[in-house]
């Protein structure tokens, strides 16, 4: 091996080991900070940890240590069958979907996968290097649970995606409650996933792609761990069910009948706007549904099926409009000339100036800025 090529396993080797340490460390600090309140980080921290020790094989293979010793070949840290598995435990315990019964099923083969490895390992050296230049292993405990794991992970990416609906549909304020960033971090994953494995095809043994594999790595440790201490359980505030008691106005099946029709959720959605327009109830800055129906004393499943049905909006959306039309009134204000484009933002009930000027253009196509030019 010549110099450079030395050099360049060296500094994968180098940047798996940095990443396993910091990996490592985060990993059990989500785990500390796993509470009964936020039972979600325990997972996360869990899939942190495991995603971190398989970098051990890496550094294994890099600096040779199995070749020159069999006994440490095939070590049982191949975690293709469990890592976006376990991912998807977490967002559903975080998300909507945590007060339904949790898919622990869905770690099983992820299980019996390093159970299997284990067994291997142990077994004499002579019988691992048979083992390992078989074509079976690579098939059984990567490709496979490379399949198994793309599946679980659009899995998950269409629960995300039914969470940001639901948030939408009972919070006014939805800055951290999307999960857009388990969103985002799980198309990362995938993508990096399918060039990684493209890459292998093409050439295993580049040096150069294996230290972007390390860098694909690093990045996706140091996400995980920047917003997965942040987040916080975002659960949906519209009961699945609608014959349920809310206040004292009880929805019983006549009602719900009534709500599913047209004319009655128009007569029904006319009462709200005017109620909406009088209180102007949208400037509370976390306003939610649960807010609104308390107010007016109705169920959250009833606003929600009228403003969806009716306007054609989320809650979300319905809420922001209102504000951004006062927020309109209030910048041509003469009366208001000194009260600043963030002030204004606050005062039709934004929680900080980028949320406003983002529903701003989505609502008007213009910045607040440019309105009063």
């Amino acid at each position: 091996m010549n110099d450079f090529a030395a050099l360049n396993y060296n500094l994968q080797a180098l940047l798996d080991f940095i990443g396993f340490l910091q990996g490592i460390t985060l990993g059990i600090l989500l785990i500390v900070l796993h509470k009964k309140t936020y039972r979600a980080t325990l997972f996360l921290g869990l899939f942190l940890f495991l995603f971190s020790l398989k970098l051990i094989s890496y550094i294994n293979i890099s600096i040779g240590l199995g070749a020159a010793q069999p006994e440490w070949l095939l070590m049982p840290f191949n975690f293709s069958w469990l890592l976006f598995p376990m991912f998807f435990i977490y967002t559903q315990k975080v998300s909507f979907l945590a007060v339904k019964k949790t898919k622990y099923w869905i770690l099983i083969p992820g299980i019996l996968s390093v159970l299997a490895q284990i067994y291997i390992f142990l077994q004499p050296p002579s019988a691992k290097i048979i083992i390992a230049n078989s074509a079976w292993y690579d098939v059984v405990f990567t490709y496979a649970g490379i399949i198994y794991s793309w599946n679980i992970g659009l899995w998950n990416l269409k629960i995300l995606n039914q969470h940001k609906k639901k948030i939408s549909d009972s919070y006014s304020h939805l800055a951290s409650k999307e999960l857009q960033w388990a969103r985002l971090f799980l198309i990362y994953s995938l993508i990096t996933s399918f060039i990684i494995h493209l890459l292998y095809a093409i050439s295993a043994d580049n040096y150069y792609f294996k230290i972007v594999f390390s860098i694909f790595d690093l990045i996706a440790i140091y996400w995980i761990s920047f917003y997965g201490i942040q987040q916080r359980n975002v659960q949906s505030l519209v009961p699945e069910t609608e014959d349920l008691v809310f206040a004292t106005n009880q929805m019983n099946s006549e009602n719900i009948s009534a709500d599913n029709d047209l004319k009655a959720m128009q007569v029904f959605m006319a009462e709200l706007d005017e109620h909406m327009r009088i209180s102007e109830i949208y400037t509370k800055t976390d306003l939610t549904i649960v807010d609104l129906a308390k107010e007016i004393d109705v169920h959250p499943k009833r606003i929600s099926t009228a403003i969806n049905t009716v306007h054609q909006k989320n809650f979300n959306t319905y809420i922001n409009w209102y504000r951004i039309k006062k927020a309109q009134a209030l910048l041509i204000d003469d009366k208001l000339q000194k009260l600043s484009i963030e002030g204004i933002g606050s005062e039709v009930g934004f929680h900080s100036k980028s949320a406003f000027y983002a529903a701003f253009k989505k609502e008007t196509g213009t910045t607040p800025t440019k309105y009063i030019a």
